[in-house]
């Protein structure tokens, strides 16, 4: 405690350079923590569990060239010709494929005729095979047999019967868990439509979105929007995509095949938030390398100048360990500082990003942890300056005076 008084007094001499390191300390603090609430959330959100057999599914689509092309016969005999091929687990047709950006969604009701409080979710038309080719879980009920798949064509007023969901949007459209067997309507209109199964879990097309893992699943074939989702054995989804790309075009040459594997729609769904996470780290990484070579640069500045009074104070008898700790605890106070501005700097910058752009609130945990882990990247770089300054000989520091 002896040595607070001059500590102090050394720094009010050099208030300026050590009110700047503490606010650069100060700082880091709040952009660190912030960034890593927001890494957190978006490594949180890509590693969640879609629901589908991502790493095995192929999407493939086609454009056909003749203007009178017969869709659904070519449906028929494509789906055919795939679920006979080697190393193909399950094929569907769906409108839309999960994860990939693109797809359908509308509000719910769980009565007739309603316009207000509606259930909003995704949803596909798909073949009887979908559950199986998705790779989904299903929690209760059954799946579509193949007389309630329907052929939609673009002046077609059927409309399904049956449907199943999602397990999200069964809880949220019958709280009471009784969906299984009831009934909800589309678009506010008065045609039921039966739950026969819920399946645990499906994203959908837009997992970032807030309809995301509310999903609602049609027994329907539609001629204008269609891919044929094929999952393939565990190992050989790319030989499978080359396979079912080459068949597709040989089987008909009058159309335009184009093949993605699931894994690659989804990375590019992702890749917003991938650079994200890609530039908050490298932003984290170099403010706390900053901090340290702003620490490094300041104590051995400080130690150069004060060469001959470490040598008088080692020539009165002051011991290595009391100088190197002096040094210490001078980087402490500012360490100390700055985490308490940073503290209050963190908190402001959080209240305006959950304001502003709806991102996470800052857990205390958080803000404590990267505090703890910038005092010890600034006493970690003070330290070897302040072995420098204790191994200082007082006839070294005193040869000119």
């Amino acid at each position: 405690m002896l040595e607070l008084r001059p500590i102090l007094s050394a720094l009010w001499r050099h208030k300026i350079s050590a009110l700047l390191i503490a606010l650069q300390l100060g700082l880091t603090l709040a952009i660190v923590s912030n960034a890593l609430v927001v890494i957190d959330e978006r490594t949180e959100r890509i590693s969640r569990p879609t629901g589908v057999a991502v790493e095995d599914i192929n999407s493939f689509g086609f454009l056909a060239i003749p203007e009178d092309y017969d869709k659904f016969e070519a449906f028929r005999l494509d789906l055919d010709m795939i679920r006979s091929l080697p190393g193909v687990a399950s094929a569907t047709i769906s409108n839309h494929v999960p994860l990939s950006g693109s797809g359908s969604a509308s509000g719910f009701y769980d009565a007739p005729n309603m316009e207000v409080g509606a259930t909003s979710a995704n949803y596909y038309t798909v073949d009887e095979h979908f559950i199986d080719a998705l790779g989904m879980k299903l929690t209760a009920g059954r799946g579509f047999s193949p007389e309630e798949v329907m052929q939609v064509g673009a002046t077609s007023s059927e409309r399904p019967k049956v449907a199943v969901v999602t397990q999200k949007f069964a809880d949220e459209m019958f709280p009471e868990g009784n969906a299984l067997g009831n009934a909800f309507f589309m678009g506010g209109d008065d045609h039921p439509i039966e739950i026969v199964g819920i399946v645990e879990r499906n994203l959908g097309p837009w997992p970032n979105s807030s309809v995301a893992g509310r999903g609602v699943f049609y027994p329907a074939i539609m001629d204008q929007w269609f891919y044929y989702i094929v999952r393939a054995e565990p190992g050989q989804r790319d030989a499978v995509l080359k396979l079912v790309e080459e068949k597709l075009a040989e089987r008909d040459p009058n159309r335009v095949i184009n093949a993605d594997t699931l894994q690659e729609q989804k990375d590019q769904y992702y890749a917003g938030d991938n650079t994200m996470i890609k530039v908050l780290s490298s932003v984290v990484i170099l403010l706390t390398f900053i901090v340290a070579l702003g620490v490094v640069g300041l104590t051995v500045f400080w130690i150069t100048q004060r060469q001959k009074q470490i040598g008088v104070r080692r020539a009165l008898g002051a011991t290595r360990v009391a100088i190197g700790r002096y040094f210490l605890l001078e980087n402490l106070i500012i360490a100390a500082t700055g985490i308490l501005l940073g503290f209050a700097a963190a908190q402001i910058f959080n209240g305006f990003l959950v304001r502003e752009f709806d991102q996470p609130a800052l857990p205390l945990v958080v803000t404590l942890t990267c505090a703890l882990g910038l005092l010890g990247v600034s006493l970690a770089a003070a330290l070897v300056p302040a072995i420098r300054a204790a191994n200082i000989s007082p006839a070294t520091a005193t040869r000119s005076v």
